[in-house]
């Protein structure tokens, strides 16, 4: 990218180690995957105070759960966003695509000029500069990020890159707590480009594990096709990769197919024809459809043998 100096998204260098910890508070709007990863993490690192709100706590099945999960984690749950984010330093933003908008708005009635709005979620830059114009009204500092790998696993310290007119401050502020934060510029919408540009490749390989290994399965070449692909291409283990991924996209599609929705919008902002972004929010969106998450939502699959096996069987009782 023009402008910006390379930045290793393996790398921890970008932190300042030496630094010593302010104690500040946050709230997360969202406590799913990534909410309840992030605050755990935050927790471990020495934050002293984190509270939550979701959507899914006023339905009760999922409210005993998730309130079960904060509780062990350690973070206050709340009974609503202006609850959760009373009396904190910094908000994050950690829901669905679909609903950062309508989160910010009703955020931005309870914020005040002294606290920080940062949208997790991965949108278009022109859907995170309006989030940004929702926030502006109440005088908090806006902060948007781009969360550069997967949240589970490395938890607070995933590499994200930070914009917007309190990105410089925040990277400050949570750094000594072990974040891994890149601040790119002020100006919001080049941090989620990177994201957005990023998922063309990385959310289009899980539509194509989808489609190539049911194909695999129809002629009975799953191995054969795996054992090419990784001669082909060498130096990654993509039967490893497929396994990796494949249980994981069933969980998750509906959220990833949100996720290239908004990769297609960003290149129709910039007048590219989003013809692979398309295919597979597509295909994302049809995996979604066979309702595999909720078989899965407590255990993953083993593989893609799995995954395979789940796939015939919702498609067959579909018929």
């Amino acid at each position: 990218m023009r402008g910006l100096k390379p930045f290793n998204l393996g790398s921890k260098s970008n932190r300042n180690q030496g630094e010593s910890k302010m104690t500040i508070s946050f709230a997360f709007i969202g406590f799913g995957e990534a909410g309840s990863n992030v605050s755990e993490g935050l927790l471990e690192a020495g934050v002293e105070r984190i509270k939550a709100y979701d959507i899914l706590f006023d339905q009760e099945v999922e409210r005993f759960r998730l309130h079960e999960l904060a509780n062990k984690i350690g973070v206050e749950p709340c009974d609503s966003i202006a609850d959760a984010i009373s009396d904190v330093d910094i908000v994050f933003s950690t829901v669905t695509c679909s609903a950062c908008l309508d989160v910010a708005e009703e955020a931005a009635k309870h914020l005040h000029p002294q606290q920080y709005y940062l949208d997790f979620n991965s949108i278009s830059p022109g859907k995170k500069r309006k989030v940004r114009d929702l926030i502006k009204v109440s005088g908090a500092r806006f902060v948007e990020g781009s969360v550069m790998s997967n949240v589970p696993g490395k938890r607070h310290t995933v590499p994200m890159f930070i914009g917007g007119d309190g990105g410089e401050a925040f990277v400050r502020m949570v750094q000594p707590y072990g974040m891994d934060v890149k601040f790119i510029q002020e100006e919001v919408g080049q941090a989620s480009a990177c994201k957005m540009v990023r998922s063309i490749t990385m959310k289009g390989i899980e539509a194509l594990y989808l489609e190539c290994m049911q194909a695999a399965r129809h002629f009975n070449i799953e191995d054969e096709v795996l054992d090419s692909i990784i001669e082909s291409m060498k130096g990654m283990n993509w039967r490893e990769k497929c396994n990796f991924n494949m249980p994981r996209t069933i969980v998750h599609a509906q959220r990833r197919s949100d996720e290239m929705e908004n990769v297609a919008e960003t290149l129709d902002e910039i007048g590219h024809t989003p013809r692979m972004a398309k295919a597979t929010a597509d295909t994302l969106r049809w995996c979604a459809s066979l309702g595999l998450r909720e078989k899965c939502k407590n255990r993953l699959a083993s593989g893609y043998t799995e995954v395979l096996d789940l796939i015939t069987e919702a498609r067959d009782n579909t018929r």
